[in-house]
């Protein structure tokens, strides 16, 4: 069902992107921009861009940050609006993972529905405990230039969180053990505040998540702070 579920979303992406395209082809007023960074022309702009790669914190839960990874791509689809005075306006959709690792002392386990951090049995050899989240994402970023080539940008993002699993993994008497679920019943819309600074092409920003990632009548509540690079805005 996730597989289908995907496959259907990149789909209606492709189809809408299409038929923007063909649609603004008879549009003198619209300027359809596929590399928003090469052409910024003023007023309304079609485009894609934006990635982002970055590091997962959490307060709440024992994250090992250092090993908890973002990969998201801001805009599949998009638009843009630029005004004389450098203020830029985007909003589009986009798509979005977020991992969740937590330190060696500790682990993600499911009893019944519910998903509880613990310590691991006594004798094992700590693997690796995570959660994994993919969102379908709509972002609104403003951003306001300072310099000739220096931003700021901020704005929420609304999170459409579509699928969610645990797994965790270690050695107890000489044997590997793996535990893993699909079903940790994640919050289904949550809004986070990103912001940063953009030099160029690239740039650093932050992400405060003020909404739990999972439902708490089924796991800990914990709130993620990200922080890491964007390209492409």
């Amino acid at each position: 069902m996730y597989l289908c579920g995907m496959k259907i979303i990149f789909a209606l992406i492709i189809y809408v992107v299409a038929a923007v395209n063909v649609w603004a082809g008879d549009k003198d007023y619209i300027q359809v921009d596929w590399y928003p960074l090469c052409t910024d022309s003023v007023g309304w702009n079609i485009y894609s861009g934006c990635f982002v790669i970055g590091w997962d914190n959490a307060s709440g839960i024992d994250v090992n940050m250092g090993r908890s990874m973002e990969l998201g791509w801001l805009n599949v689809v998009g638009f843009k609006f630029k005004t004389r005075h450098g203020q830029r306006i985007t909003a589009g959709v986009g798509i979005d993972w977020r991992n969740f690792k937590l330190h060696n002392d500790v682990r993600f386990q499911q009893d019944g529905d519910y998903l509880s951090v613990a310590p691991y049995p006594n004798g094992a050899e700590p693997k690796s405990s995570r959660v994994k989240v993919f969102s379908l994402t709509v972002p609104v970023l403003v951003r306001q230039r300072l310099f000739s080539t220096v931003d700021i940008f901020a704005g929420p993002m609304v999170n459409f969180n579509l699928h969610a699993s645990f797994e965790t993994i270690y050695n107890l008497n000489g044997e590997k053990v793996k535990e893993s679920s699909n079903k940790i019943h994640p919050v289904p819309v949550t809004v986070d505040i990103l912001g940063g600074v953009k030099w160029k092409f690239i740039g650093a920003y932050v992400r405060y998540s003020p909404c739990h990632v999972l439902q708490e009548s089924y796991a800990p509540a914990f709130t993620p702070f990200t922080t890491g690079i964007i390209m492409g805005f």
